[in-house]
């Protein structure tokens, strides 16, 4: 799945969807616990914090592995032509991607690839592949699939605490 990470012949540009970024302001001295607690489950609710910044709602596992496994099956089948796991994971992937939404990698891949029929693969089939590059990335599995109606402009394509 060409992501502008490697040479691919389709020479695409990238469409670049970007936010406010998480802020994890910690609670001020003398705030009680219970209000912590309470900020916090508001936080996770409404995706601001206290202060006033955006912060990464808490989206417990947006993918499950089995969608994962279906995934890498449909990496190794159809985008393994052009590209290797290498381009989707560590330190130059996650400098490009890491701060963007799951949704912003979603739509470009949605509508980029293959490279000789874009947007041409099922919509499961983007969505089975983006879970298996979630998961390369130290995202955990969930309870359900990933699917268009999924949380994926409120997530980002780094995992929370990876420090991208």
């Amino acid at each position: 799945m060409g992501l502008g990470v490697a040479g691919c012949a389709s020479g695409g540009t990238l469409d670049v969807e970007t936010g406010p970024e998480a802020t994890g302001a910690p609670a001020e001295a003398g705030e009680s616990s219970v209000s912590a607690e309470a900020g916090a489950a508001s936080e996770a609710a409404t995706g601001t914090d206290p202060t006033g910044g955006a912060a990464e709602p808490a989206h417990a596992g947006i993918y499950t592995e089995s969608q994962a496994g279906r995934g890498r099956a449909s990496f190794e089948e159809t985008c393994s032509e052009c590209h290797t796991t290498g381009e989707f994971r560590g330190r130059g992937f996650q400098a490009n991607w890491g701060r963007r939404t799951v949704y912003s990698l979603f739509r470009t891949m949605r509508s980029t690839m293959p490279d000789n029929n874009p947007g041409g693969l099922e919509e499961t089939v983007y969505l089975d592949v983006l879970a298996y590059i979630l998961k390369m990335n130290g995202h955990a599995a969930g309870p359900a699939d990933l699917s268009a109606d999924s949380p994926m402009r409120e997530v980002r394509v780094a995992p929370p605490g990876s420090g991208s």
